[in-house]
């Protein structure tokens, strides 16, 4: 690329001067055509924003990772609702909740899921307030947070928030990152509006203060007009087709610079033209001659600015990937536009005498070069020593990632963030998330007791406020399962059997008496137990013996029955009846007896003594009985005896003996009795023979030995009984002191390891079944059991600095309390907004050195091209970056030590593509001058020349880019305020240190070795 004046493009410069009206109408043409038919880069924008957060990120992944585990769409949008009244939740806000959940629940178009807490009443303590009078619904939008689908949904979650009435003095709000990120995109969009038309607004000002004319003035304008009409619907097709990632980041960024490098290119255009006019230059040939002179400083600008954007594309956050090309993209635009527009519209506007320059700085600016010259070597030295000292508070600077501190004025998401802090006492809805995972089912007693270990080594984190988990679903560890409590219940009871044990103490010795008793009784019995197998087999052979009576008997009746039957029971009936007959003719027999006995005691008495041999003494004393006996001896004689022998035969005649009659009478009743027995006998054999009884009276006997023998073992155990029973005696004294002592230590022990340090966990299986665990369950456990969650809450700013740094460290907090358990192969994860925000810082750590290495490469190669050198595009490169660290270091001073905000996370990347770019930029195009200059008159004076020619157009355009980049400040957002202050003081300070008198002083000191590896000329002496 040739120095100073290039004869192609002072040959293009004198074409389009010629065909001035073709070139204008061509690219209003263009615009207004791309306008027309492209739709507005916001609307592509809003259709298709990139994703915020890299795909890549590991917070992102777990995040997505545990949304899969626990059986949810794997968003990681994550957001709370917020219900706050001032009175206490009501009844009421209770039934405006559940009509908001059915409706969230019911729109799967914008919400991924709905986590409800507060809906159940044994988990409701965790999702409400400690004072009563909030309440929090956890809910994933659709789509990645920060991206265009998330922000959709934000807005129909509010839409249904709003659409729903709400009860007196309920205030509802949706707070959290995602409408966080939401709101301040809402946010950006506004503020590019006003940003826009203040820049606009700023640039016109300045430029009629410049030119004080409305023609030259109307020239950048136009310019910039142009661009953006162009730029913008180019970039729109590419974003709409999914070529180009873009972001309301893209818009915001992409504005700022085309507005700050379109009006810088037309000032350099409309200075060169300026100054060909003041050497009388023709109209035609001033506006060839400046092309020729700036297009080749507009070309490698833009290549510089756009190398420094499209460096971005290595990068993996959001931001930068959405903002880079785009902006890479819309600058190239810009250089066409500056190549040719200019140059046509100067050409119209200096034939009609509408662009003449207005005075001449040329002479100051020289003057000025003259003081640095002289004093090269100080000057360079205190720029050098301001500049590092101001870069060394770069060693204070924190980084800001909160978010939900970038807004100027308060929304609806930091309305939910205050209330939240205001009735929970922290961010209690955005938690980071520790994340147990295993290959087994955790839900035991063993991996719970090893869970709340690492609850417990987490809540311990000094910047922990909580941690809710599994074993502490409110925060607080559950009192049923610290190891306290549980000794406590084992004390008690223990306390209450010594108690039972003191008042059973009486029945024991009641018991050990009677013991006593029930041995001494077995023994007896035992004793007795030979009389009883004696009798019993003398009872046994007695029934055998009737048995055989009645078989007598049966024969007996089987024969009187001629074998009839043999049945004694059949037959009983007959021998009552029978020996009914025989007791009346008995009767009968002795009445008869009686009247034959006293007949024949009549005829013994009138004949007994008449056949006696000899007479009786009464007879003798009786002459009548002598004389009758004699006539009877007489007649018996005459008879021959037959007399005699028939009175004797009549004498036995006497009937039934009396002795006969009398004991059959007497036997009569026992054949009664005899017959009773034998009918009570049959009726008891209930049909069953002699045999069948001899059988059962044989078991009879054999069961009483059997009886005789466990009575001697009864009476073995019993005394063995009485030895124990007398021992238990003898030992309840000894356990009811050793129970009373054990329930004092365990008590004791309670009281000292319920709470504390010391707390323990124990959770009996059966507390695994209770509805408060279950409840837990569902939020802190996945439903196959084998990953667990905790929610860690924040004492500190979940955005802050403290948060983020400690994030990074929970993992190996968690995993080291599992030491040697049965997890301590498990694997632990964090993820949430601070992990989230601490991956994002690194990325963007990361990202920030790819892509200012590759930028600084870039820009050094494109200056080593254009100034055919190394040492001087080094010094240059040199000299902005040790700008941008300066005014880094005073922004970090400004806003962090003054206003106490510390600068956003992307002031720095944003602020050094500016800056190296566009500091590039001028120093380029000072540099290119100088050396122009001092190849004809050495270097002293071709510094003194580069300052009056170059002085008054770079610093215009310096002040325009920093008065446009100060415009972001009119915006509502703070990064981009503090990313306009920035750019703004970097510009001002490159203007008036870095290219006004370090450059200058550092080339005059290094002399025309600065062109190395060219050969170095002569310094020519320092004018007066």
């Amino acid at each position: 690329m040739a120095h100073g004046q290039s004869k192609a493009f002072t040959s293009a410069g004198r074409w389009i001067g010629r065909h001035a009206w073709w070139v204008v109408g061509f690219w209003v043409v263009v615009a207004a055509a791309l306008n027309i038919v492209v739709p507005q880069l916001e609307l592509t924008v809003a259709r298709t924003s990139a994703d915020f957060l890299p795909g890549d990120l590991a917070a992102n992944q777990h995040l997505e990772a545990m949304a899969r585990d626990f059986k949810v769409p794997p968003s990681n949008g994550v957001s709370s609702i917020v219900l706050v009244n001032e009175r206490g939740i009501s009844t009421g806000d209770e039934q405006y909740y559940q009509n908001l959940l059915s409706r969230l629940m019911a729109d799967k178009e914008n919400i991924a899921y709905v986590i409800d807490i507060y809906g159940n009443p044994l988990s409701r303590d965790i999702a409400r307030s400690p004072d009563g009078k909030a309440v929090t619904l956890m809910i994933a939008a659709q789509g990645s947070v920060g991206s265009t689908r998330a922000h959709h949904s934000t807005g129909a979650i509010r839409d249904i928030i709003n659409d729903i009435p709400k009860p007196a003095g309920l205030v509802v709000h949706y707070s959290g990152p995602t409408a966080t990120l939401a709101d301040l995109f809402s946010a950006m969009d506004f503020s590019l509006l006003i940003i826009t038309l203040v820049s606009i607004a700023l640039i016109t000002a300045l430029l009629f203060v410049a030119y004080r004319r409305f023609a030259t003035a109307a020239i950048p304008l136009i310019i910039i007009g142009i661009t953006l009409g162009i730029a913008r619907p180019i970039i729109s097709i590419l974003g709409g087709n999914g070529a180009l990632s873009v972001s309301n980041f893209t818009i915001a960024i992409m504005t700022a610079l085309v507005l700050g490098a379109g009006t810088d290119y037309a000032i350099f255009t409309i200075a060169s033209y300026h100054e060909a006019r003041r050497n009388q230059i023709p109209v035609a040939d001033a506006v060839a001659v400046a092309s020729g002179r700036t297009a080749p400083i507009l070309v490698a600008s833009a290549l510089t600015i756009a190398a420094a954007c499209t460096a971005m594309i290595f990068t993996k956050i959001g931001m930068f990937t959405t903002a880079g090309p785009p902006t890479a993209i819309a600058i190239l635009v810009a250089a066409a536009v500056a190549l040719t527009l200019p140059p046509a519209l100067l050409s119209l506007a200096g034939q009609r005498g509408l662009a003449e320059p207005r005075g001449d700085s040329t002479r100051i600016w020289q003057r000025r070069g003259v003081r640095v010259i002289r004093h090269a070597g100080v000057y360079t030295a205190v720029v050098v020593i301001f500049l590092v000292g101001t870069a060394s508070i770069l060693a204070t600077f924190r980084m800001n990632w909160d978010e939900s501190s970038m807004f100027l004025h308060a929304n609806d998401s930091t309305r939910g963030y205050d209330a939240v802090y205001k009735h929970f006492g922290v961010n209690d809805i955005a938690p980071e998330y520790v994340i147990v995972r295993s290959d087994h089912d955790l839900r035991n007693t063993t991996d719970l007791a090893a869970l709340e270990l690492s609850a417990i080594a987490l809540s311990n984190v000094p910047e922990v406020a909580k941690v809710t988990s599994i074993t502490r679903p409110d925060g607080k560890p559950l009192p049923e399962a610290a190891s306290g409590y549980q000794t406590g219940i084992v004390g008690d009871q223990l306390g209450n059997a010594a108690h039972q044990m003191v008042t059973a103490s009486p029945e024991l010795r009641r018991l050990a008496s009677g013991v006593t008793q029930l041995s001494a009784g077995a023994d007896d019995a035992v004793s007795q137990m030979p009389a009883l197998v004696s009798g019993t087999d003398q009872v046994v052979t007695m029934a055998g013996t009737v048995l055989d009576g009645l078989a007598t008997a049966q024969n007996i009746v089987s024969i009187a029955s001629d074998g009839s039957t043999n049945n004694v029971a059949d037959t009983l009936p007959i021998l009552r009846t029978t020996l009914s007959t025989i007791t009346s003719l008995v009767a009968g027999f002795q009445q008869a007896d009686a009247t034959t006995s006293t007949a024949l005691r009549q005829l013994n008495s009138t004949f007994g003594p008449l056949i006696t041999a000899r007479p009786t003494a009464r007879c003798q004393a009786d002459p009548t009985c002598l004389v009758a006996r004699a006539a009877f001896g007489q007649l018996d004689l005459a008879l021959g005896g037959r007399a005699s022998q028939t009175l004797r035969s009549i004498q036995g005649l006497a009937g039934v003996p009396a002795d006969l009659v009398r004991k059959s009478n007497a036997l009569l009743p026992q054949l009664r009795s005899a017959l009773n027995t034998v009918e009570n006998l049959t009726r008891q054999l209930n049909g069953r023979s002699p045999e069948q009884v001899r059988s059962d009276l044989a078991r009879l006997t054999d069961g009483v030995a059997q009886l005789s023998d466990g009575m001697t073992q009864l009476a073995t155990g019993l005394r063995q009984v009485k030895e124990g029973t007398d021992r238990t005696v003898k030992l309840t004294g000894q356990l009811t002191a050793g129970l009373n002592r054990a329930s004092s230590y365990l008590t004791t022990m309670s009281a000292k390891t319920t709470t504390g340090p010391g707390t323990g966990f124990y959770l009996p299986p059966e507390a695994l079944h209770d509805k408060r665990f279950v409840a837990g369950s569902q939020l802190l456990l996945a439903p196959d059991g084998k990953t667990a969650r905790m929610l860690v809450t924040w004492k500190v700013n979940p955005y802050g600095e403290q948060a983020l740094d400690i994030s990074g460290q929970l993992p190996g907090i968690a995993h080291r309390a599992l030491a040697d358990t049965g997890l301590a192969d498990a694997q632990v994860q964090s993820t949430g907004l601070a992990s989230l925000s601490a991956g994002m810082q690194d990325q963007v750590i990361s990202d920030f050195i790819i892509f200012a290495t590759v930028a600084v490469l870039a820009v050094l190669l494109i200056l080593i091209v254009l100034l055919r050198s190394i040492l001087a595009p080094i010094l240059l490169v040199g000299t902005v970056i040790l700008s941008f660290a300066a005014t880094i270091g005073i922004s970090t001073l400004v806003w962090q030590h003054g206003f106490g905000i510390p600068l956003d996370w992307s002031v720095i990347p944003v602020s050094f593509m500016a800056l190296i770019a566009v500091g590039a930029d001028y120093s380029m195009l000072f540099a290119s001058r100088i050396r122009e200059e001092a190849a004809s008159d050495g270097m002293v004076r071709g510094v003194i020349r580069g300052f009056g020619s170059t002085g008054g157009v770079i610093t215009t355009a310096g002040v325009v880019f920093a008065l446009t980049m100060f415009a972001l400040m009119s915006g509502t957002v703070l990064n981009l305020v503090q990313i306009g202050f920035t750019i703004g003081v970097g510009l001002l300070l490159d203007i008036a240190l870095v290219r006004s008198v370090l450059v200058p002083a550092a080339m005059v000191v290094l002399g025309d070795r600065i062109w190395w590896p060219a050969h170095p000329r002569p310094t020519s002496p320092i004018a007066d």
